[in-house]
């Protein structure tokens, strides 16, 4: 069986439409070039797809179950166009991105959503994890660009750049502290510090460490669970707890004698290589974040 794809959109805008007329005027064409189209694509099949009546077009069964099936091949066709151009431009055909687990949020993947607008043929990927596996990840060409928490150090093989900075907060359990109580540093120390593992593994993070005993985390979720839990308490960034301090779950305190602390994420990506424009263009759009 013959048929083209200028036939089966005919014969589909027609079904969507209802009328060879709305049809022609959604694909720019003359009615009379539609109406031509869908006959000869019931010549070609034939399968009798519309009970002609006046005004109106009635899809019959055997065109109810064609158009099942000619959606998606247009569809399909239609990603294989874009694919063609995107190959035929030389774009990029893979963003591969990691998001570091303590600061990922909606923002960066809606920066992601923004290079897809661009490159909408693109595989991409996501991962999360700490910074100490994303700067593998990145040595190891699995991901073309992460976004980390700053380690405060020098990365061999790798290049970093300066993203948005973000303001850290003291969380404690309710039955603790109080809201914006400040705490004896004395006192915290003799309290367990709920730390992420990557903060345990990085020694010029150690002024970060701040009580006598530690317990190690993994995620954000466990360690916020575990402060409500009232097993310790810890420093996150603050616009990560917003939710679990609305909802009293952790409490917001201060360290007697301390400044507001501000830290800030990285871009890091391998050393020597060139970023593809998909991931140049993932960067430009993290950079337009403003600090939290």
């Amino acid at each position: 069986m013959n048929f083209s794809l200028d036939q089966l959109l005919a014969f589909v805008t027609s079904v969507e439409k209802g009328s060879y007329k709305q049809a022609a005027i959604a694909l720019g064409k003359h009615a009379t070039t539609v109406s031509q189209q869908v006959a000869a694509l019931e010549i070609d099949s034939n399968l009798l797809l519309f009970e002609r009546k006046v005004r109106k077009l009635e899809l019959t069964q055997q065109g109810a179950e064609l158009y099942q099936y000619a959606k998606p091949v247009l569809v399909e066709a239609g990603q294989l166009a874009m694919k063609v151009e995107a190959l035929s431009a030389q774009e990029p055909g893979e963003l591969k991105l990691a998001f570091g687990s303590t600061i990922r949020d909606r923002q960066l993947v809606r920066c992601a959503k923004e290079v897809l607008k661009r490159y909408p043929t693109i595989d991409l990927s996501i991962r999360s994890g700490d910074p100490l596996q994303i700067l593998e990840w990145v040595a190891d060409d699995q991901v073309h660009l992460g976004i980390i928490t700053t380690l405060f150090g020098n990365y061999p093989g790798i290049d970093s750049v300066q993203m948005y900075n973000f303001e850290l907060a003291y969380i404690g359990p309710p039955d603790w502290v109080k809201p914006d109580q400040k705490v004896d540093p004395a006192m915290l120390r003799a309290l367990p510090q709920i730390v992420y593992r990557y903060v345990l593994q990085s020694p010029q993070m150690q002024g970060h460490m701040q009580s006598n005993h530690s317990i190690e985390v993994q995620s954000l979720e466990d360690l916020v669970d575990m402060v409500s839990l009232g097993l310790g308490w810890a420093i996150v960034p603050a616009y990560r707890v917003v939710d679990a301090l609305e909802q009293q779950d952790v409490v917001a305190f201060q360290i007697q004698g301390a400044n507001t602390v501000n830290w800030f994420c990285e871009a890091v990506f391998k050393s020597g290589q060139q970023l593809n424009p998909a991931a140049q263009a993932f960067m430009e759009q993290v950079q337009k974040l403003p600090d939290r």
